[in-house]
């Protein structure tokens, strides 16, 4: 006969019971620190990478690359148009600024090859420089009637009545005393019209020369960028006396000038009337640059002190002179004539 189970006989059955009537506790197994430790650093990993892989993403079609941007100039031409970049422009620009500080840039047109050696400038215009002005006359252009070769009344003394005095023209333009300066153009400019700026301007020239005589004295200075006078070896810059060798060995020099370079009317002036002339014939074709008002009050006040006649003949290419010419003031100025040439004409005018 079975006989019912007793607590006893369980627990003695199944060890792991309590014995007693207590409620059941069961120990779970306890989860190691390292692998909670190994967890936690893989999913702070896992969000790391793809935290990076996505700021890392590029935006838009990711074809474009980054390209350097610039400006670009346009000059309109009659069959096209040339686009150039600025910046290289600049660059040139710079470029022959520095070259043009060291002295190395070269003159509008190329010198010739057979110009005769530069003279010593640095000297005739430090002279020039350190020449003081004079504070005396007004020179206002205008307060002077014009009427035939005015001069200043403040000449040099014993300078009127003077027997060696003489008359000459250039271009019609006449001019009355002894000493007498020839400020010629020769820039790049007097090459238009097939060279017959340069050639009447020569030819004119050698015509006044040969009317002087061995009682009067003259200079020539051709300039472009920089004045070059007539002068022989070893000899100083000076006026030179009208004796027929000396006048043939000048028109030597005449005929050999050739134009080119760039244009700097100042430095010429300048030097002529660093020579105490009585008359100046001063010619070009260059518009501009023009004298400003300061080197034109700077020259005024030199020729009042030497009591200097400034003559100017203008040449151009218009049937008449421009109303604003800063010839015609420097010629008024300075008691002398202006006369404008038209250089189309210049053809008719010269002799076979």
């Amino acid at each position: 006969m079975n006989r019912p189970s007793t607590p006893a006989t369980t627990a003695s059955r199944n060890p792991s019971l309590p014995a007693s009537g207590d409620p059941l506790e069961m120990d779970l197994p306890e989860r190691p620190l390292p692998a909670l430790l190994l967890s936690l650093s893989f999913h702070v990993v896992l969000f790391n990478g793809r935290g990076i892989f996505w700021a890392r993403t590029p935006s838009g079609t990711g074809s474009e690359v980054d390209r350097p941007a610039g400006i670009a100039m346009v000059h309109r031409m009659p069959d096209r148009d040339r686009y150039v970049d600025s910046a290289k422009v600049n660059e040139s620009a710079a470029s022959e600024n520095s070259a043009a500080k060291s002295g190395d840039v070269a003159s509008a047109a190329a010198a010739p090859a057979d110009l005769s050696p530069p003279i010593d400038l640095a000297g005739i215009l430090s002279e020039i420089s350190d020449t003081p002005s004079p504070i005396s006359g007004t020179g206002v252009a205008g307060e002077t009637t014009l009427d035939g070769d005015a001069f200043d009344s403040k000449r040099p003394p014993g300078s009127e009545g003077d027997s060696s005095d003489t008359t000459t023209m250039v271009f019609g333009v006449s001019g009355s005393g002894s000493r007498f300066v020839y400020v010629f153009d020769r820039s790049d400019s007097m090459n238009g019209n097939g060279g017959m700026p340069l050639r009447a301007a020569k030819r004119e020239l050698i015509k006044s020369l040969n009317s002087l005589t061995d009682r009067q004295r003259f200079q020539i200075i051709f300039y472009n960028d920089q004045p070059e006078p007539f002068k022989t070896v070893g000899m100083p810059v000076q006026l030179m006396t009208g004796e027929k060798a000396t006048l043939a060995r000048a028109s030597r020099y005449v005929d050999s000038i050739t134009a080119f370079g760039s244009t700097e009317h100042d430095s010429a002036l300048k030097l002529a009337l660093r020579m105490d002339p009585d008359v100046i014939f001063f010619l070009t074709d260059a518009r501009i640059p023009r004298l400003s008002s300061s080197e034109l009050a700077e020259i005024r006040r030199r020729a009042q002190r030497s009591g200097t006649t400034i003559h100017a003949i203008e040449f151009g290419a218009e049937p008449v002179s421009p109303p604003d010419s800063f010839l015609r003031e420097l010629a008024a100025q300075n008691l002398g004539q202006y006369q404008y040439v038209d250089v189309r004409s210049l053809g008719s005018r010269m002799e076979p």
